[in-house]
């Protein structure tokens, strides 16, 4: 079956902002309420120290509750060992399934707990859903389909989570960069 053309839209947005991938992981379940995730991977190069991921399948379909269509993008420091990026690359498709199997849309602003370390991350059992985190960073993919909003995946400890809960959510990303380099593991 044909990729849905918003699906090629957020591909070729991509390829403009970053240019060609340097890498990228397949996730299919043809019986899950998205068949197919691709999660692409830009290492880092001479213009940035990040390792990008960014998944393309979320917006084949608008998010629940009215949610419009999304995708998610995750940024961490340095280069990552090939088990890293596939352990990342998971950890993203699972959260792109999760509003559709839990009913609700996500958004900026939303706190997800994991249950478990988000890989690369110790003691990060949770992500807070961000916009655009600097001046020129995207919020959304304007496609044929209308606009698609980029989610920024940032892992919290519980402590942050805590403090997320009780903040707005800008009060809680400039709590973060203010404390933290929200690109690296947090201090133990």
């Amino acid at each position: 079956m044909a990729a849905p053309a918003v699906l090629k839209d957020v591909f070729l947005a991509h390829q403009q902002h970053w240019g060609e991938e340097d890498g990228g992981y397949l996730f299919e379940d043809p019986a899950g309420p998205l068949p197919r995730i691709d999660v692409l991977v830009y290492r880092p190069s001479g213009r940035t120290g990040l390792t990008t991921f960014t998944t393309i399948g979320m917006a084949a379909r608008p998010l629940p509750g009215g949610g419009g269509l999304a995708e998610l993008q995750f940024s961490r420091r340095g280069v990552l060992t090939e088990r890293a990026e596939n352990e990342i690359a998971r950890q993203l498709a699972n959260l792109a399934v999760h509003p559709f199997l839990a009913g609700a849309a996500l958004d900026w602003g939303h706190l997800i707990g994991l249950g478990q370390d988000f890989p690369t991350f110790p003691g990060c059992h949770a992500v807070f859903l961000s916009g655009p985190l600097t001046e020129n960073a995207r919020d959304y993919l304007q496609t044929g389909e209308g606009p698609v909003r980029v989610l920024n995946v940032i892992p919290i400890t519980d402590v942050e989570r805590d403090l997320g809960r009780v903040l707005t959510p800008i009060e809680f990303v400039q709590a973060l960069l203010s404390r933290v380099d929200i690109l690296a593991e947090r201090p133990a």
